[in-house]
């Protein structure tokens, strides 16, 4: 399958969720319950924003490849944005427990805060998305010589070794996660801010025993530095 086959497909995949569902629940309307609404609604929304993910990744990454990402420093607490993160995307798996410890972060951090935010919800959206629901995401946040170390560890599915020193190029996507939602296009990205902030994306794997997610960015920045995908 090709790159513009590949876009086409997992952008259709939650649409026509979201258009299967929605067409049930017209036919049906006066049959179902409350809790069945609900259900089916709650479905919708979900796919919903898969399709919002998809898209955003997409866009950003077309951006990123023409250059035209660019950093728009400013002031702002490091430590509501993760707790945010991890606030929203943990909404959309009630059941899921995340993990969150944040020790010694400066009060505030110059960056740019949007940037920041989508490599974050990028690697947490793929530990959510490769492991379990009933196991635990860990996110540790820490300040070590200047630099901000975020770490999201998951106990999912793992990355095959011999897909590792593959796994941040775009489009590539791992053996085991081939049948799995996603563009492959996440993780370049997150390490595409990163590398923009002067920092960078490091990753630890085991198949079979989860993935350790690191993304490494300085206190501060005010200039960016030029990166290509």
């Amino acid at each position: 399958m090709d790159r513009v086959a590949l876009l086409a497909h997992q952008l259709r995949t939650p649409l026509s969720a979201i258009n299967a569902l929605a067409q049930g629940l017209i036919r049906r309307a006066d049959q179902l319950s409350t809790h069945d609404v609900r259900s089916k609604a709650e479905k919708i929304w979900r796919a919903s924003l898969r399709r919002d993910e998809l898209t955003e990744t997409i866009l950003s990454y077309t951006r990123a490849t023409a250059g035209g990402i660019v950093l728009n420093p400013s002031e702002f607490s490091l430590d509501e944005l993760i707790r945010r993160v991890c606030r929203e995307q943990g909404g959309q798996e009630p059941s899921r427990s995340i993990r969150l410890q944040t020790r010694g972060l400066p009060a505030v951090v110059i960056g740019d805060p949007i940037l920041l935010e989508q490599a974050l919800v990028i690697v947490l959206s793929n530990a959510m998305k490769y492991s379990p629901p009933d196991q635990p995401i860990e996110i540790t946040a820490r300040k070590r010589v200047g630099m901000i170390r975020i770490v999201v560890k998951d106990q999912g599915i793992g990355i095959p070794e011999p897909d590792l020193p593959f796994i941040m190029q775009p489009f590539f996507r791992g053996q085991n996660a081939k049948k799995l939602p996603g563009t492959g296009l996440g993780l370049s990205l997150a390490w595409y801010i990163l590398k923009l902030h002067g920092g960078d994306l490091e990753i630890e794997s085991h198949e079979g025993r989860g993935t350790k997610v690191t993304l490494i960015a300085p206190e501060t920045n005010t200039a960016g530095l030029s990166y290509s995908i």
